[in-house]
Formats: structure tokens, sequence, C-alpha cells
């Protein structure tokens, strides 16, 4: 069982702490809930009942200083898997942000920021789908870079350019 103040990657939300476990009524059915806050939007808090094995198991434990540079510096090796059928790349993309498996989501992040410059360099942009997808998958792996560095959400991105430059 899983304390106050244990932090964790939760699916698509990202970096979460749990803030308090507390009895809850919701519709009609009391349970104990860990009270989730993402890092980074304090407007949230999720639910998650202690008992539901499903919704526990998308509590990953947060990486490692060491584990979250190693990720980084994978991403130049990483596959792309651009798909040009759209339903089948939203199914792909979709399954990948709820299951935030981070090797996934780093494969979903070289394809679309790959996709979003070779559409900009003839001056179009990603389909608004596609973006939501890029914006969903840096939620969840740059919360988790900022909080294990103590850095600011808007300093993940040059972050790992300067890594990735550096290598």
């Amino acid at each position: 069982m899983y304390k106050i103040g244990d932090v964790f990657v939760y699916g698509a939300n990202g970096a979460c702490e749990i803030t308090d476990i507390k009895e809850e009524k919701f519709a009609r059915e009391t349970k104990i809930y860990y009270i989730l806050s993402p890092f980074f939007d304090s407007r949230e808090t999720i639910f998650v009942p202690v008992d539901n094995e499903t919704l526990t198991g998308k509590m990953k434990k947060v990486l490692s200083r060491d584990e979250i540079m190693e990720m980084i510096k994978s991403i130049p090796e990483a596959e792309t898997i651009w798909n040009d059928n759209a339903n089948m790349r939203r199914e792909e993309y979709r399954k990948i942000i709820n299951t935030a498996d981070r090797k996934e989501l780093v494969k979903l992040l070289k394809t679309l920021h790959e996709q979003k410059q070779k559409l900009e360099e003839i001056g179009k942009n990603l389909s608004v789908s596609d973006e939501k997808y890029y914006r969903k998958a840096q939620n969840i792996i740059h919360s988790e870079i900022a909080m294990v560095l103590e850095l600011e959400m808007k300093e993940v991105e040059p972050f790992i350019e300067r890594v990735l430059n550096a290598a």
C-alpha cells in the first residue's frame, strides 16, 4: 500500500503525489481512495480506489535521475512509429498514452516531433489529433523529468536538447 507523500507517474496524468488517503462516498458506495495531485496541474485531483487493481496498476514508480538521463540519451536510437493511416495511428497513440510505457512514449514523441518538423518546413502543422497526442506524451514524460531533476516544465525541452547535443 502506498502512503501520503509517495510520488509516481499515474497514466496520462504524468507525475503525481499522494496528498491524502481517505474514505469517500461516490455513487452510494464508500471506499478508501488515494487522493492524487498531479505535480504540474494543481487544479486537478484524482481519486483512485485503493482496492482497484486496474487503476492502482497505472501508478508507476518514478525513474531515478540516472534512468531519466538514460531515457533522454536513448531518444536518437528510438524507432519511429508513424503510420499513414490516421485511424490506426490514433488508436496506437491512444494505447501508448493510456499505458504510459516510457519506451513507447519516447517513440511517440520522437515520431511526432520529426513529423512536426517536416510539416513546418513546408508551412503545415500536425493534425489536431496528432498534436493532442504529442502534448499528452510530452506532459507525461516532461512532468516526470521535471519532478525528478527539479526543473520547471518550461525548462525540460531545452534540457533534453542540451543533453542530446552534448552526446
